[in-house]
């Protein structure tokens, strides 16, 4: 089991060096696309996954390695507590303290090695763990950087684009005053002609009017003898005067 898990973390952090962490160190975060953000994204994702699996059995070997370390340091101070007692005691007694002695010596002979691989298995453990750990901190800022950027570059992206639009808006609306003001040129022309118009008709009627007065039949004011021989070439009885009228009255 002991030699499993030290092969498995030991698989795991070349898979790291060779694969997530040279993905990460080529990383440029001033230049990522979001496809590269994307798969760093996922990395990070794997990574964080590796180092918490790496935590656990980190975990797992310090606890054994100070499971290890506690019985052996307890049988130390037993082997000694023994060494003390066959050293004042005499006889079989002593005898028999100095065979369980000798027992108990040669366990923890045995077990240096097992102490000794656990403690560096817990060390290679807690190494890969912190490989991992430093691996996820700087995917993550560069993860952090690159997102940023992005943002960034987005949002000046969507102000440029506001801006275009407003350009086009200002565009138009030139146009439109453009058209406006075109048209109010040709009402002025079609104003000039109507005004040119009005002046030939009332030219018109000043000519008929001259004309009419030509035609019209001068006045007896003007000139009284003419008027009364037009009205006697027309046959026209001339009106009588009261004094005329009454005189003819009496004549009855």
């Amino acid at each position: 089991m002991l030699s499993f898990l030290k092969q498995y973390v030991a698989k795991k952090t070349e898979d790291a060096q060779s694969g997530f962490l040279k993905l990460i160190v080529e990383f440029d975060p001033e230049s990522a696309s979001e496809a590269e953000i994307g798969e760093l994204d996922a990395i990070l994702t794997k990574l964080t996954r590796q180092m918490v699996g790496a935590k656990t059995a980190w975990d797992k070997e310090q606890q054994e390695a100070e499971a290890i370390k506690k019985a052996y340091t307890l049988r130390v101070s037993a082997a000694e507590r023994l060494q003390a007692q066959m050293d004042v005691t005499q006889g079989d007694q002593k005898a028999q303290i100095e065979a369980s002695l000798g027992r108990l010596v040669a366990d923890l002979e045995k077990m240096v090695p097992e102490v000794e691989r656990e403690e560096a298995e817990a060390k290679e453990a807690q190494v890969f763990y912190e490989e991992l750990n430093n691996a996820v901190k700087t995917a993550s800022e560069r993860l952090k950087t690159a997102r940023s950027r992005l943002t960034e570059a987005k949002r000046r992206m969507d102000m440029a684009q506001i801006r275009a639009e407003r350009a086009k808006e200002q565009e138009d609306r030139a146009k439109v005053l453009s058209g406006i003001k075109k048209q109010a040129d040709t009402m002025g022309t079609a104003f000039d002609a109507m005004s040119a118009r009005a002046q030939e008709l009332e030219m018109q009627a000043q000519v008929h009017q001259e004309k009419a007065k030509l035609l019209t039949q001068p006045k007896e004011e003007e000139d009284p003898i003419i008027a009364q021989a037009l009205k006697d070439a027309a046959g026209t009885e001339p009106q009588q005067s009261l004094g005329d009228r009454l005189a003819a009255l009496k004549k009855h």
